[in-house]
């Protein structure tokens, strides 16, 4: 998928914009990167909470190889009933939203936790 037919099919849920990132287009709305398109397939973001109800609507995990391992991000294919019907769209759509910015969240709140080093000392 091009970034046109992305952000024609978001569209009547919410405005996205895309950008290149490994291989693929990262898929944002506003600052939030909630999605991604690799090798012509949708990825949404998930939490712990959302993966049972991706996995009930037939969706998989995002793999990719690496170091000779599989492994997965926490990003889910798109439902393909979500190409059809714009409530189905809209419900994922706005899970993953709520994920990206709950994992925003907690990125932000490890980095307040981070001592800050002192003056005059070297990074270890």
């Amino acid at each position: 998928m091009d970034a046109a037919a992305i952000a024609e099919l978001f569209a009547p849920v919410v405005p996205v914009r895309t950008r290149r990132m490994f291989g693929g287009l990262g898929i944002y709305s506003g600052e939030t990167m909630f999605a991604l398109a690799f090798d012509g397939e949708i990825f949404l973001k998930t939490t712990d909470t959302t993966r049972p109800e991706f996995a009930a609507a037939g969706s998989e995990p995002f793999r990719y190889m690496a170091r000779s391992r599989e492994r997965e991000l926490g990003y889910w294919r798109l439902p393909a009933a979500a190409f059809d019907d714009e409530q189905v769209l809209r419900r994922f759509t706005e899970l993953a939203l709520a994920a990206a910015h709950e994992a925003a969240l907690k990125k932000h709140a490890r980095s307040l936790r981070r001592p800050s080093p002192r003056p005059g000392s070297r990074p270890r």
